[in-house]
């Protein structure tokens, strides 16, 4: 199996990063699950991903080009 798709109701790719913030903070997922950024400008991006860290306790990355990501 290459990879599972869900549809996320209520969150929207166009939401800007206090609205992205809030939905992460509201949902159900616990802070051990790793969070990868897997769209946008680099420096946006790995922006996005400081802002995350600080402000949510959740650990969070910005995935390379083309990178492989495993979960167990």
């Amino acid at each position: 199996m290459k990879a599972d798709v869900e549809v996320v109701h209520g969150l929207s790719g166009h939401g800007d990063f206090k609205e992205l913030t809030q939905w992460l903070l509201s949902s159900p997922l616990n802070k051990n699950t790793p969070i990868q950024l897997v769209h946008g400008d680099p420096e946006a991006s790995e922006t996005f991903r400081d802002y995350l860290s600080q402000h949510t306790g959740f650990d969070v990355s910005v995935a390379s080009y083309k990178s492989i990501i495993k979960v167990e």
